[in-house]
């Protein structure tokens, strides 16, 4: 288990500065999180500066969390006037962001970026667009999570579909597949399916609209070798243990959050019976001594000889 809920790379070189000190963590408990001052995000001793090679592409910020945690927005400050996100596995294009004017220093401008994030997902790239030939400047970075309420469903369910199963439709019902291709969509539908179903029903949550829909060509072909059924079979075989690991990994994480939790709420009830308890005995010591200390003053004292 990693110190970090989150991973973080560059697609340019870290020439300045050391990248994982450069994001702050900060918990939240609203889908909304109200975004930090400037001066809580500019921090020198966090800053990175980025330089890539001749004829490379734009600079990255690529994040990963775990699935313990969802994240729900990041402020950046950094020299970059345009930032374009994208987001999942497949580095699907989300949004375009123009950042708001904070400093102007000698020339070069700095630029503060506010990012929320509407939807569940545990993958995030940021492309910053800026001249290629000059070194890019991360002045700070702030991450927005909150606690994933069903992280092993959250983790299935991001890992589970990738391609959408009606474009896939779409795009190949005007044409004349090779039988060889015929089976490899059958068999990526249905594995897709197949998937999804799992997911449900260990998860006890109800199919997706999108999941309904999904539907499997049947197989046409004679053998019984290679049916979609004994195809898909063979895929489960030899991918189980991988799949597996990383459930496994995901539930202790999660098992172990909850054991330290419960831990802590017996400690609380322990600490407050035993503040209880001891607030009763000192009521009963300060009785005792009021009682014995009006019992002495009653009885005569003896005559000085």
């Amino acid at each position: 288990m990693t110190a970090e809920p989150f991973r973080c790379s560059y697609t340019w070189t870290v020439t300045e500065g050391a990248s994982d000190k450069e994001i702050t963590v900060q918990m939240c408990e609203s889908p909304t999180p109200d975004f930090a001052p400037i001066d809580e995000l500019l921090d020198l001793d966090r800053c990175l500066v980025l330089n890539g090679t001749e004829g490379q592409d734009s600079c990255e910020m690529r994040l990963s969390v775990i699935p313990l945690y969802l994240p729900r927005a990041i402020s950046l400050v950094v020299e970059c006037p345009v930032i374009e996100c994208y987001h999942g596995r497949l580095n699907e294009y989300y949004k375009t962001y123009h950042g708001e004017l904070v400093y102007t220093l000698g020339g070069v401008k700095v630029f503060r970026f506010d990012i929320r994030i509407t939807s569940d997902l545990d993958e995030l790239q940021l492309k910053f667009i800026s001249p290629k030939h000059e070194p890019l400047c991360l002045y700070g970075t702030r991450l927005y999570l909150s606690r994933n309420p069903n992280p092993l469903h959250s983790a299935m369910m991001l890992r589970g579909r990738r391609i959408n199963p009606e474009s896939v439709q779409h795009r190949l019902q005007d044409l004349d597949l090779s039988e060889r291709a015929e089976k490899c969509k059958r068999l990526v539908l249905g594995t897709m399916q197949s998937s999804e179903q799992n997911v449900t029903n260990n998860n006890h949550q109800p199919p997706s609209p999108a999941a309904t829909q999904t539907t499997i060509l049947p197989d046409t072909t004679n053998g019984p070798d290679d049916s979609l059924a004994n195809v898909f079979g063979k895929m489960i075989l030899t991918g189980q243990s991988s799949n597996s690991s990383v459930l496994e990994v995901f539930m202790k994480q999660y098992i172990d959050q909850k054991f330290a939790e419960l831990e802590q709420m017996f400690e609380g009830q322990l600490s407050r019976l035993e503040s209880r308890q001891n607030q009763k005995l000192d009521e009963i010591l300060t009785l005792l001594r009021g009682h014995c200390g009006n019992t002495c003053s009653d009885q005569p004292c003896d005559p000085v000889e």
